[in-house]
């Protein structure tokens, strides 16, 4: 197919967190053979110096540009202009978004989860603008269900497409020699959390009593920082935070997988069924935290533990749960379905370009 026209895509992107490169490139599976892609970063020079001119990661082929160019999305080749990734963010990628809704350019708003904070209580012009903007896009889809009803509340209707990364195609690559479990621990929600060192304790008991290795996985430089900085007994597989593909090939072929807080190392274990635990030692109970909803949702409510489940984060009960979830038929796994949701958004999305 020739690639004439462009396509402008915006989000957290080129800031080395592997969750959102995993977005950048599983989008780039289903839509560069069609379209030349833009990518709209914040800092459009560091961007193009550090790692398209180094040919890191997906940047290599594509044209990087400022996240505040207008008018970039106003060009004749430009066939529409795709937000995608992370939470609804009000204020997160409008500037490009506004422009090309008044030159009536295709909008494509995806990979998103709406919660309670972007909904005012009351009808007032808070509420009215979120429905105009979100209301404007040519398709507009949630990877949460619970977002859908939220969506619904301002009068808006959104679609639910799983998060585009379960369609991710795993890139084929070495794996530790003994069988392992991955870990990745989440910076920001781990710092001074008195919680972590305990939860790691568990894994790491767990892991022994299995004749498991333990892999550290971090997503981001901050989170390696913090993990080193525990000294965690297990082998650090750092610096892969623009390789996606390759950390969902690692994760697929772990005997299970724990994030401390980090969305995507689910994603990424969900798709290839693995168990997957996540351990959320900042909130209780059930949240419309995105690492809650994924399990939640598709009935894998025991491989939640928010801070109030801590005391049965046991190697015990670890165990017991991986245990169960390799008896066929105890959970639907649904969710093994989720990659072929993902293709048909992309062909939908793909007939709205077009159109």
């Amino acid at each position: 197919m020739a690639r004439a026209r462009s396509l402008v895509v915006r989000g957290y992107y080129g800031n080395g967190n592997c969750g959102d490169e995993a977005l950048l490139a599983t989008l780039l599976q289903y839509f560069s053979p069609a379209y030349r892609f833009i990518v709209s970063v914040n800092d459009a020079g560091r961007v193009a110096a550090n790692l398209k001119k180094k040919k890191i990661g997906a940047y290599a082929d594509v044209r990087v540009v400022w996240s505040l160019d207008r008018g970039v999305v106003t060009r004749p080749d430009v066939a529409g202009f795709l937000l995608g990734g992370g939470g609804l963010g009000l204020g997160f990628g409008w500037d490009q978004y506004m422009f090309a809704w008044r030159k009536g350019k295709k909008i494509i708003h995806t990979g998103v989860h709406v919660t309670e904070e972007y909904v005012s209580p009351t009808p007032d012009a808070f509420n009215d603008v979120t429905r105009a903007l979100l209301g404007s896009a040519h398709f507009f889809s949630v990877r949460h269900r619970l977002s859908v009803e939220t969506a619904a509340r301002l009068g808006v209707r959104a679609a639910y497409v799983p998060d585009w990364a379960f369609a991710l195609n795993a890139e084929p690559g070495p794996t530790p020699g003994r069988d392992y479990v991955v870990v990745t621990i989440r910076a920001d929600a781990h710092q001074r959390n008195p919680h972590t060192l305990r939860c790691l304790q568990s894994i790491a008991a767990f892991a022994e009593a299995e004749g498991l290795d333990v892999v550290l996985l971090p997503f981001d430089v901050s989170d390696q920082r913090l993990t080193k900085r525990l000294k965690i007994a297990g082998q650090m597989l750092g610096g892969l935070f623009y390789r996606p593909a390759y950390v969902k090939h690692l994760i697929a072929h772990a005997r299970v997988a724990f994030s401390l807080g980090r969305y995507h190392p689910i994603v990424f274990a969900m798709a290839s069924d693995v168990p997957v635990f996540s351990v959320d030692a900042v909130r209780r109970g059930r949240s419309d935290d995105k690492t809650c909803l994924q399990l939640i949702e598709e009935g894998l409510d025991d491989f939640h533990f928010p801070i109030d489940r801590l005391d049965d984060f046991t190697p015990a009960e670890i165990g017991r749960l991986v245990r169960r979830y390799a008896v066929s038929g105890t959970y639907s796994k649904s969710f093994m379905n989720n990659a072929a949701l993902v293709d048909a958004a992309a062909e939908r999305i793909h007939e709205i370009l077009k159109s």
